[in-house]
């Protein structure tokens, strides 16, 4: 039996320098992309298994069909940089009696996600570990490293943003005499783990128009002696400055002490915005899409600047529809809106733990749903504002 090594052939220590390139690129982008985490809608943590197909190296021996599973958790790392602990096994046939492969490891993986994993997300996979081959009926048996690259992706399924259908493919270059190249295709399921955030009690604000009687004033003519008046010159003016209220919040700058107050918000006497939940209703999106129109996007920006300026702000994101088209269609649709702010806030630097995005579809109207004007005004996104 030969012993167990680490050291890696020259074939390895070249996968090994393309994995390390790639996961130093994979960083980059993820530090370019900032967010650290996101609740509540794709998870921060989660669980997969499933099995794949195994395409073994030629020298193996390999006559049919392969097969093989897998399981492994994951944790995020940054809004598109997750870790994976990966534990696998297959059968490698190869037709001849007592010779067949039994293979059993266990490695980590990076993945970098293009996307949120809820909704469809390819990722890129790089990582390494060991796996121990088992030679039926031979004295080979041996304890290698392994190196994989590959590509995969993520989908929910049956409405639910934490269970997602998981593919990939990869190929795995195994030190197991003297190098070989195996090439896998998997299938399964991922699971997110944690819960989604609680809901907000809805606060509707609404503007009433209250008449203030005027009473009825009557001059009465006096007859008055004539005064002649000598003009005088005026002194000059005393100039006063004039207070300035940039963000129109009702507190003048001089005291101001939170300034690119988020319009129609409530603030305090220093011009800090208070708890509310506040109904942006120009933030539209293109016709039976989570799209931001350009108006709408011209309207974030002034989201994006109080974020800033108020690092202590967070920020809970509802999608609201109105009745038309079916309750799924209508939850899925209000769920991707939400996101689409979310992830827009988001790609202008603002800090993805201080986000939260929820999808309410039709369930929570605020006017009726027989009329225009009415489904207008459930067509909407609230941003419930947190101290």
């Amino acid at each position: 039996m030969r012993t167990s090594r680490f050291s890696l052939s020259p074939a390895a220590a070249a996968v090994k320098s393309v994995l390390l390139a790639t996961v130093m690129t994979g960083a980059a982008f993820s530090a370019h992309a900032e967010a650290p985490t996101e609740t509540g809608t794709s998870y921060d943590n989660y669980v997969n298994f499933g099995a794949f197909y195994l395409e073994a190296d030629k020298s193996r021996g390999a006559d049919g069909t392969s097969i093989g599973y897998q399981a492994g958790v994951g944790h995020r790392l940054s809004s598109n940089l997750w870790v994976e602990g990966q534990f696998f096994g297959d059968t490698i046939e190869t037709g001849k009696f007592g010779t067949d492969n039994y293979q059993t490891g266990g490695g980590v993986d990076f993945h970098f996600a293009f996307g949120q994993r809820s909704e469809f997300t390819p990722f890129l996979i790089v990582g390494g570990g060991g796996v121990y081959n088992d030679i039926a009926g031979t004295k080979d048996d041996e304890l290698t490293p392994y190196l994989n690259v590959g590509l995969g992706f993520t989908k929910s399924i049956f409405g639910f943003d934490n269970l997602r259908l998981r593919g990939e493919v990869r190929a795995v270059y195994d030190d197991f005499q003297e190098g070989q190249t195996d090439f896998r295709a998997g299938l399964g399921l991922e699971m997110g783990l944690g819960s989604a955030p609680a809901k907000e009690p809805e606060v509707v604000i609404r503007e009433v128009q209250v008449e203030v009687p005027v009473e009825k004033i009557v001059i009465q003519e006096v007859p008055v002696e004539r005064i002649v008046i000598k003009e005088v010159p005026a002194p000059a003016p005393e100039v006063v400055p004039v207070s300035v209220d940039d963000d129109g919040d009702g507190v003048v700058n001089e005291r101001d002490k939170c300034p690119n107050t988020l319009k129609g918000a409530r603030v305090d006497g220093n011009g800090c915005v208070v708890e509310q939940t506040l109904t942006i209703r120009d933030i539209t999106f293109e016709n039976n899409s989570a799209r931001l129109t350009a108006n709408a996007q011209r309207l974030m920006e002034n989201v994006v600047a109080f974020l800033r300026s108020d690092s202590t702000a967070r920020i809970s994101i509802s999608g609201h529809t109105d009745s038309v088209a079916s309750d799924a269609y209508n939850m899925k649709l209000s769920r991707s809106r939400a996101n689409e702010v979310r992830d827009y806030l988001v790609g202008y630097g603002i800090d993805a733990s201080r986000l939260e995005a929820a999808g309410y579809g039709e369930s929570r109207p605020v006017a009726t749903n027989a009329t225009a004007e009415g489904r207008e005004l459930n067509r909407r996104v609230e941003f419930r504002i947190q101290k």
